[in-house]
């Protein structure tokens, strides 16, 4: 197993702060350019949430973090900006042939929120990765062999 980070208070401010020198980057820029800091954020915001612990090397064999019981966690991040195409035609990156026990798909807003947490199982996501060349399923594909475990704002 990786040698892994407990992700404190402090992770979060060092990531709050990329957060804002990305967002002044992107709107000097005219929202045309990014500092590509979208995994990290999502990686370290869903680690201090859940309580994970991050793995110390970002390649580490088929996870990302491991959770509270030991299980092993592969993190997925998109941003929703609004004017872009609809993200679930997307693909995501390519699930590694290594073992992992579930996966989270994170979604942040334009100012690197989270807005929803989706989580499905390696059992079901195997189905779906194993029949692409690339192990890349559509974010479709994930949600639906996954379940939605948060959302910023429930629509009621």
């Amino acid at each position: 197993m990786a040698e892994l980070f407990e992700i404190t208070q402090e992770h979060v401010d060092v990531i709050d702060d990329a957060i804002k020198v990305a967002r002044r980057y992107e709107i000097m820029m005219g929202d045309k350019q990014r500092l590509g800091i979208t995994g990290e954020v999502g990686d370290i915001k869903a680690c201090f949430k859940y309580n994970f612990k991050l793995a110390k090397i970002t390649q580490s064999p088929g996870y990302d973090a491991v959770d509270e019981e030991g299980k092993r966690v592969q993190i997925r991040t998109r941003r929703i900006v609004p004017g872009r195409k609809t993200i679930d035609s997307k693909r995501l990156s390519t699930f590694t042939k290594d073992k992992f026990d579930y996966s989270l798909l994170i979604f942040l807003d334009r100012e690197y929120d989270i807005d929803e947490i989706w989580k499905a199982e390696a059992s079901a996501l195997e189905s779906i990765i194993w029949q692409l060349p690339k192990r890349n399923p559509t974010i479709n594909a994930f949600k639906q062999v996954g379940e939605l475990i948060y959302e910023k704002n429930p629509s009621a």
